[in-house]
Formats: structure tokens, sequence, C-alpha cells
């Protein structure tokens, strides 16, 4: 099926399936790409301790910043990226690469980013969630 487009200035283009498909697919892709790259940079994290805490490899992670991020782990990239945003809000973001390096009473003396690794972003939003959580009297 083709699709016909009229811009601003009345040129017609002229679109298919296929062309609005990979359109799409790199718009989505470039999206977890810079998901990816917010949370390098808000944590501090080297390409090899990206991968750990995606567990994939330091190679994989140099194709997800070249290619785009699988479909199959966007979600993935974006929740950590919420958890980054949400730390980046409560805590100083200078002081942020420590915090996720040292461990964690509330995380049963796991680091933040072991934590990600092993159970997922939702684990450590929990914590947050109980730890800045108080009631009035």
């Amino acid at each position: 099926m083709k699709y016909a487009v009229v811009l601003d200035r009345g040129v017609r283009l002229k679109l298919n399936r296929a062309a609005v498909d990979r359109a799409f697919e790199r718009a989505y892709r470039n999206k977890g790409a810079r998901a990816l790259a917010s949370v390098a940079h808000t944590f501090g994290l080297s390409k090899t301790e990206l991968g750990r805490l995606f567990r994939v490899t330091r190679q994989a992670i140099d194709d997800w910043f070249a290619r785009g991020v699988p479909p199959a782990r966007i979600a993935d990239v974006e929740r950590i990226a919420s958890l980054a945003a949400t730390l980046e809000r409560r805590f100083k973001p200078e002081r942020l690469p420590q915090i996720v390096r040292s461990p964690l009473p509330g995380l049963q003396g796991r680091t933040i980013l072991a934590a990600i690794a092993e159970r997922g972003a939702v684990s450590v939003l929990d914590m947050l969630d109980r730890a800045f959580a108080y009631s009035v009297a």
C-alpha cells in the first residue's frame, strides 16, 4: 500500500509501508541509544561496566551505540534510564557514580549497580520508595 503526503510547500511525497517501517525503526532505536548514553553518563560507567549492567559484552554495547539498542532490550534500557533520572533528582549528580557503587543496607549490602544487574531497576526503585517514604503522626 502506498501513502501520499503533501508537505507545506505543496510537494507530494510518496511513501510505502516498508519506508514507514524503516523510519519508525530508526527513530525508535535512536531513542534507546540516547537512554543508554544517559545511563552511562549519569552513573559514570565505562562501556565494560555498562555491559556488566546489561549482562552483555563491551562489544555488544559498542554495537548498541552504533546500530541502536535491540528492540527486545529497549524497555530494560528505558527503565534503568528512568531510575537514573530519579536518582539524579534525589541526589547531587556529581555524587551518583560513588552512590551507585556503594553497598546499601536496603539492598542487602549490594550496590545499586549489582542490584540492577541481578534483579532489575524495579527492586532499586522499591528500595528508594521505602527509603524516602515517611508518615506524619
